[in-house]
């Protein structure tokens, strides 16, 4: 057994535990966070670290030895393209969590009945334990060491994103900067332009500098860290 069917037998699993249908499609967002997380895939199939579960995850993205369908279509030819460069961007599966997979009835009845699939086997009770207990239960569990990365056969990396805009799946996050404030009366400055002084209560908002040496001073300071001069009052140096 590979350790692609070792990992998918334990996702489907995992699935079955949480009432989802088998043949139905399973984000791949919610198998990074719920059903199958590293946590969760280290103490089911012994992965040595995250990388080798996310590289895991990405060849089973892949739709490597045929275990899954994954749509869109784009994503498993990104999750390829990643898998064959040199060396890999492992952070592209975090791009991929809004694709899904689902698994075809022949490969279900294939995996089913593997070691991640067994039922728990009863071992005998402690002795410690009171009276009337439960019997302990353990799956035994074949530990995956080390995925091994494919080979790459070209000179050139496949690039991580394509030319153009990026596919619909790809999760994209918009940061905008805080709008700037003066420093004087905190009412906020005109964007999209250099301002020096605010148009409120006209405080200069150039970086402070001492007339002396020049060095960079703070506002409100009485004299200069370098060479002692006497700053003026107010902003407490001059701007420059």
């Amino acid at each position: 057994m590979t350790d692609l069917e070792r990992l998918a037998a334990a996702l489907l699993a995992q699935w079955r535990s949480e009432g989802g249908p088998v043949d139905g499609p399973i984000a791949v967002g919610s198998i990074l966070d719920r059903t199958m997380p590293y946590r969760v895939a280290r103490r089911l199939l012994g992965i040595d670290g995250s990388e080798d579960y996310e590289a895991l995850m990405l060849r089973l993205i892949a739709e490597e030895e045929g275990l899954v369908r994954t749509e869109p279509a784009d994503a498993a030819e990104m999750a390829r393209g990643t898998m064959a460069a040199k060396l890999p961007d492992l952070d592209v599966l975090q791009l991929l969590r809004s694709a899904t997979l689902t698994v075809d009835a022949e490969v279900v009845a294939r995996l089913d009945g593997v070691l991640a699939m067994r039922p728990p086997v009863a071992t005998e009770p402690s002795p410690w334990a009171p009276p009337g207990a439960a019997p302990a239960v353990e799956t035994p569990v074949t530990p995956i060491r080390g995925v091994a990365a494919v080979p790459d056969h070209t000179a050139v990396a496949t690039p991580r994103m394509p030319d153009g805009p990026p596919p619909e799946f790809v999760t994209q996050v918009r940061f905008d900067a805080p709008p700037a404030h003066c420093w004087s009366c905190s009412m906020a400055l005109p964007t999209g332009r250099t301002v020096k002084f605010c148009p409120q209560c006209g405080a200069d908002q150039r970086e402070p500098a001492c007339p002396a040496c020049g060095v960079h001073v703070e506002r409100g300071w009485r004299h200069c860290p370098d060479c002692g001069e006497r700053l003026p009052s107010g902003e407490g140096a001059t701007a420059r």
